[in-house]
């Protein structure tokens, strides 16, 4: 097996893995198994959605690195349009039918929030569009995680764009800061573009730059002892703390109902004057705190997951390989042809496994089941309908395209091709 196909299906498996944990705090009744998995929210969620989205930016750039004219512009979204959508109106489909008109009488112990606005015609118009993220939030409530979909549609919706008119690097990164820039003014002038977009779009371009820079089958070969890396890895550590830190703010220094005081042993830090010096900055700056707050957020996530998916990237092309035992890296396989499934499907799965061990007494019992019958039973099931929907996209494919083989059939969504 290609070696980089493994190593994709590693860093595809550990972002699937980095999300449901932060999820599933939502599903488990005792209070010892909510408390085990708070340390996975929401940074590991961040982590694993950002390690999504760079391997779509790395992928969809290796796949289709070369659109030259509007035609070529047009058949890329025609094929994003096959790859994207079946799936994904099967799980709105899903969250419309558990969350909406069996809600009542599932007695699952989850409540949806925002479910009379969410669940209304025009919303799930908005959503079967995927137009969620471009609306929000004047326009459109997005659905919990399926607003993932709306996020990676409006990047690829920018990508050819991008790409044909980005002759070299430099082109590339000007117009993607214009295009962030551009869409950052529209969102504060009309209310529209959900702020997720800008925490993620960096990564998404970042994906492309580091395909397009060298990427292509080269070995990659990693120097600890150089500087730069040395660096890197003593930053980390620092980035990460920065964004607990921040994530962190409105229980430490920043939340005006908290009052905080913090003794350095040389002096005090208040909350008030944390809160009185990012008031003067934003002033200074003409902005309004709560902007301030949302820049140095998305600034420090962003610098964060880059390291952490450069790292990443680095250790699975550097070790993941077909030297791996074979049982291991069909491991690999199995968790990443699954994951866009379990992706879309696991709340849902997560509300009717609920509904359905309500006869279950115990706390405790309930959440051994949920972990460990619930969440292997929900990656066999969504293996097969991944496996199904690839076979039968496969066979569409191969009638359009006869005799043409397309690599990475099996990432997360087909988004590659």
């Amino acid at each position: 097996m290609n070696n980089k196909i493994i190593a994709f299906d590693f860093l595809r498996a550990l972002a699937i893995i980095m999300i449901i944990p932060a999820h599933l705090s939502s599903y488990l009744f005792s209070s010892y198994g909510k408390l085990a998995l708070y340390a996975f929210d929401p940074y590991f969620a961040n982590m694993g959605l950002g390690l999504f989205i760079f391997m779509s930016g790395y992928l969809i750039y290796y796949n289709n690195h070369s659109i030259n004219s509007f035609q070529d512009v047009f058949g890329f979204y025609r094929k994003r349009l096959l790859r994207i959508y079946p799936l994904y109106w099967a799980a709105l489909a899903t969250f419309i039918l558990v969350f909406s008109v069996s809600a009542p009488r599932l007695n699952s112990g989850f409540v949806f929030p925002n479910s009379e606005n969410v669940f209304g015609f025009y919303n799930v118009l908005v959503h079967g569009l995927g137009l969620q993220i471009l609306l929000s939030p004047a326009y459109a409530s997005p659905m919990l995680t399926l607003y993932f979909v709306g996020l990676i549609i409006s990047f690829y919706a920018i990508y050819p764009l991008l790409i044909m008119f980005s002759k070299t690097t430099k082109h590339l990164l000007l117009y993607s800061l214009i295009i962030y820039f551009g869409f950052f003014l529209i969102s504060k002038a009309f209310n529209i573009i959900d702020h997720r977009f800008f925490m993620f779009f960096l990564i998404f371009v970042f994906g492309i730059l580091a395909c397009k820079e060298g990427q292509f089958g080269k070995a990659v070969k990693i120097h600890v002892k150089t500087p730069l890396v040395q660096v890197l890895l003593a930053v980390l550590p620092v980035i990460f703390v920065l964004t607990i830190v921040t994530g962190l703010r409105e229980s430490l220094l920043l939340d005006p109902r908290v009052s905080v005081t913090i003794d350095t042993g040389i002096g005090t830090i208040a909350s008030s004057m944390v809160r009185s010096m990012l008031d003067s900055i934003a002033g200074l700056l003409s902005i309004n705190p709560p902007l301030l707050q949302f820049l140095i957020d998305t600034l420090l996530l962003n610098i964060f997951i880059v390291l952490f998916c450069v790292f990443e990237y680095l250790f699975a092309m550097k070790f993941i390989n077909d030297k791996f035992s074979s049982s291991l890296s069909s491991l690999f396989t199995y968790i990443a042809t699954s994951s866009y499934c379990v992706y879309l499907f696991h709340r849902p799965f997560f509300n009717l496994w609920n509904s359905g061990t309500n006869f279950i007494g115990s706390s405790i019992l309930r959440d051994i089941t949920m972990v460990f019958v619930a969440i292997p039973l929900l990656f066999f099931v969504s293996y097969h309908i991944q496996k199904l929907e690839l076979n039968l996209k496969d066979k569409l494919s191969h009638r359009q395209f006869p005799g043409k083989n397309l690599l990475y059939t099996r990432f997360i969504t087909g988004f590659d091709k």
